[in-house]
């Protein structure tokens, strides 16, 4: 074959596709390690903007233009990975709810956790922004907390450095929601404070929205606890 022949072949070819994933990395979760698990966790299907939820990376290029890339793709859909995400390191930071929340009868307590994600972006180079409402609720009293964290991480060069901000957003994410599940998990072991509301029922204590770790950049700026009767 010719050089020219090479030339044009090579100038035909497409650029290779790369795939990324939101799993947390690390050993195994609590739920595969464990046969009797403490709790269980059922994480919603996630609700995502419409400019991100597709198979490509969506790159913000300024404030109001972005750049999908067609080589740069999600290895499942994006509110899918997101969920994965939130699971596998939920399952994880979750541990220190322990044997306490096993309920007498022998069941286990049921997490129901709910995510709406207000704004996803990514500044290539620059920082990795997930701006998120989610809620924890118990399925055995039908309580429920309702929070609203923001965090940005910093990112270095690369869609794979990227990435894994993205990851470790959802990460501290995450560390709140356990949190949350914990603060459940102690008040079914304490003396609960009953006052009575409007409707003359007596309830629980509020709980408030966890903070994140030290070291992010995290705004819990909108905490809406609440108990259902």
């Amino acid at each position: 074959m010719s050089v020219i022949g090479l030339s044009i072949l090579t100038a035909c070819a497409s650029p290779s596709t790369h795939f990324y994933t939101l799993g947390a990395v690390g050993g195994p979760t609590i739920m595969d390690s464990t046969a009797s698990p403490s709790f269980r966790l059922d994480v919603r299907p996630v609700k995502v903007p419409p400019a991100v939820a597709r198979s490509q990376l969506v790159v913000q290029t300024n404030a109001t233009q972005v750049q999908v890339l067609e080589y740069e793709r999600w290895a499942s859909s994006l509110p899918d990975e997101i969920r994965y995400g939130l699971i596998t390191a939920l399952s994880q930071k979750a541990g220190g709810l322990g044997a306490k929340t096993v309920n007498h009868g022998g069941d286990v307590p049921v997490y129901r956790v709910a995510v709406d994600v207000q704004r996803f972006e990514s500044w290539a180079g620059s920082h990795a922004l997930i701006d998120l409402v989610w809620e924890v609720r118990t399925m055995t009293d039908d309580e429920a907390l309702t929070c609203h964290s923001v965090v940005s991480e910093p990112v270095s060069d690369g869609y794979e450095a990227l990435v894994g901000g993205h990851r470790r957003a959802i990460s501290v994410v995450a560390a709140q929601v356990a949190e949350a599940m914990r603060a459940f998990a102690a008040r079914g072991t304490e003396s609960p404070l009953r006052p009575t509301g409007p409707s003359g029922k007596a309830g629980k204590k509020l709980l408030s929205c966890p903070h994140a770790t030290d070291g992010v950049e995290t705004a819990a700026d909108r905490a809406v606890p609440r108990l259902e009767e």
